[in-house]
């Protein structure tokens, strides 16, 4: 038996023994492969070796001891599992031999977990799942799921909406009490009835935000932006308000849409009808003559559209193709084309991109794929909405208020876009890439070269991402000291919280913005409700593709290039996938300045026009691979 001093010694030992020890905590990575990595937190990637990756998920928290071979290359030993946040999810159910697993619907997720013969729910192969975690894998490297619910066989109609809605979280339900109650500023609205206001969208729109009206004067025209308001009859903090605020958005899925609100109010009694009266949040401009916005008014009013008209149709009437008998349509296209002007001349006009129409079949299939031109009735309405929201941030100024903020060029880029500067624009290779008035000089110089290369389409791959802030910061992307939005409050929270804003300052209030933890949960459900519909899209879209014969060709555009290869969007449908270097004859480089991968023969860039066929095809992990042709 160890004496008292003996114990100590043994002690001291092992704590001498764990300091000489390189110990780190981290994150698991996952890859393509049966390896892994763990990011720890001090920054290094150390590697996992596959024996070691089963034991552990993608996303564990985990102490390693910290190896390095005679090359300096780092490798881990497992010490301690920290956390594992991998609770539920989806998946498809796999079967192979006498074994029946699940393959997680997880980014950088490539192993199966076993479904035990008491957890299978008479599930069939190919079904999918919504299971969860009943066994860990760190003891010894066996994992255990049990399936909570079958969500349906590859064959049931519309799966893969059902699908997405369960993997992405999407509410399904209302509160029960969820009803709105009357007007609560209906004595201080403004009555605005005698303006003849017009809603223009899509002719299937329901919940429509926003009707317009414009009238030429003296100085340029009268410019009225009439904005559906939710929050009158929407008291914060209530159980509805609550429902909005976790769904974030609207999300629109092919043939589904989850709405923010409920359709009664959406596309009842908030959505500004024709021939209604309806509470708006009305925004007032005087538009001069060259496009500059002035006398900037707010008002709570109660307003009532005259007609409810199609993008179509106001396009045809515009080039006179149509009368549709509204006087207001030809001075709301000339205020919107002077808008324009003034925006291209002391601001930034962001590129158009396409949009594709998906005709569903009697199983939610995709039946074909359109593209939708954009026309000029789509571009007076977006100018408009642009003036109103721009309008907003400076009339907000000086008040407390929620506001969209782009920061510009990601900093870990400059040294690039310096390289690119120097050789393709040298009088801009100094300029200030963090400030605003830099950021526009570098825009609006790339529009007007007569570089070989793609500039712009260069830039815009090295932005940082947009984000909701009750900081008011510059918006690099419009090039806009300041911006916000309002002009979609049934549709979008953050909107329905600045209205809020113009309200509180309307009456001398004090607006109740959200803290910074409900500000980024409300950005992660933006993100979440997008990722959702762009994962139910390609699924839908690599289905359609996939009846299509390999050898097929197809037009496509290159949208982004790394040191792998390139993405390609097809032309006619929108659809993208990936050309990997290795499959091009001849070894590419890879210009990460310039975004270019060439060699002595061949060259490929951003926007370059190129054939394709497909190669490899999996719609459910949403991996579509090219060959050029």
């Amino acid at each position: 038996m160890l004496d008292k001093n003996a114990l100590l010694q043994l002690n001291q030992l092992k704590t001498q023994i764990l300091d000489s020890k390189d110990q780190g905590d981290g994150e698991v990575r996952g890859s393509q492969r049966r390896f892994g990595f763990v990011r720890l937190d001090d920054g290094r990637d150390v590697f996992l070796a596959p024996d070691d990756m089963q034991r552990v998920f993608p996303g564990d928290r985990v102490k390693i001891n910290v190896h390095s071979d005679d090359k300096g290359k780092f490798k881990a030993e497992l010490e301690t599992l920290l956390e594992s946040p991998l609770d539920c999810f989806t998946g498809r159910y796999v079967v192979r031999g006498q074994g029946h697993f699940v393959e997680p619907d997880l980014p950088r997720f490539n192993k199966l977990l076993f479904i035990p013969p008491s957890q299978r729910k008479k599930c069939n192969e190919g079904d999918f799942l919504y299971c969860q975690v009943a066994q860990h894998p760190f003891k010894d490297g066996k994992s255990q799921v049990k399936v909570l619910e079958n969500i349906g066989s590859p064959d049931t109609a519309g799966i893969e909406g059902k699908y997405t809605q369960r993997k992405f979280k999407l509410p399904k339900d209302w509160p029960k009490d969820c009803s709105i109650g009357d007007d609560l500023r209906a004595e201080a609205r403004k009555d605005l009835r005698d303006i003849p206001f017009v809603t223009i969208d899509s002719a299937e729109t329901r919940d429509i935000d926003d009707a317009l009206w414009a009238q030429a004067n003296d100085n340029g025209w009268a410019l009225h932006i009439a904005v559906a308001d939710p929050g009158a009859f929407i008291a914060a903090g209530s159980p509805l308000d609550h429902a909005a605020q976790q769904r974030a958005n609207t999300v629109y899925l092919p043939g589904f849409t989850q709405t923010m609100l409920p359709n009664p109010i959406s596309q009842g009694s908030c959505s500004l009808v024709a021939n209604e009266d309806r509470a708006a949040i009305v925004c007032s401009l005087q538009v001069s003559a060259d496009g500059e916005i002035s006398d900037i008014q707010f008002s709570e009013a109660l307003i009532r559209s005259r007609a409810k008209l199609s993008y179509s149709d106001v396009h045809a009437h515009l080039h006179n193709e149509m009368d549709l008998d509204q006087a207001c349509l030809k001075d709301l296209y000339a205020a919107s084309l002077a808008l324009k002007e003034y925006r291209g001349e002391h601001h930034i006009i962001m590129p158009e991109q396409p949009d594709f129409h998906f005709q569903l079949n009697e199983q939610r299939k995709i039946e074909s794929i359109t593209k939708v031109e954009r026309n000029d009735a789509h571009r007076l309405v977006e100018e408009c909405m642009l003036a109103a929201n721009r309008s907003a941030a400076v009339w907000l100024a000086d008040a407390p208020a929620l506001y969209v903020c782009h920061a510009g060029l990601r900093e870990d880029r400059y040294d690039n876009i310096r390289a690119v500067l120097n050789k393709e624009i040298p009088a801009l290779a100094d300029c200030e890439l963090s400030a605003l008035t830099g950021y526009k000089a570098l825009i609006k110089a790339s529009d007007s070269s007569e570089s070989s290369l793609p500039l712009r389409s260069i830039f815009a791959r090295m932005l940082q991402p947009g984000e909701i802030s009750i900081t008011p910061k510059p918006h690099f992307g419009l090039g806009l000291e300041r911006y916000t939005t309002f002009t979609s409050p049934l549709r979008k929270y953050s909107d329905l919280l600045v209205q809020r804003c113009i309200r509180a300052k309307l009456n001398n209030e004090k607006p109740n913005l959200p803290n910074e933890d409900e500000l980024a949960a409300l950005q992660e459900a933006i993100r979440n409700g997008r990722q959702a519909s762009k994962q139910m899209e390609q699924w839908l879209q690599y289905q359609y593709l996939a009846r299509n014969t390999s050898d097929t060709v197809y037009d496509a555009r290159i949208a982004h290039v790394n040191g792998g290869g390139f993405t390609v969007e097809l032309l006619d449908t929108g659809i993208s996938g990936f050309v990997e270097a290795r499959t091009i004859p001849e070894k590419l480089s890879f210009d990460a300045d310039s975004l270019r991968l060439f060699n002595d023969k061949n060259s490929f860039q951003l926007d370059q026009l190129v054939k394709v066929k497909t190669s490899e095809l999996d719609d459910f992990q949403r991996k579509l691979m090219f060959l050029l042709v």
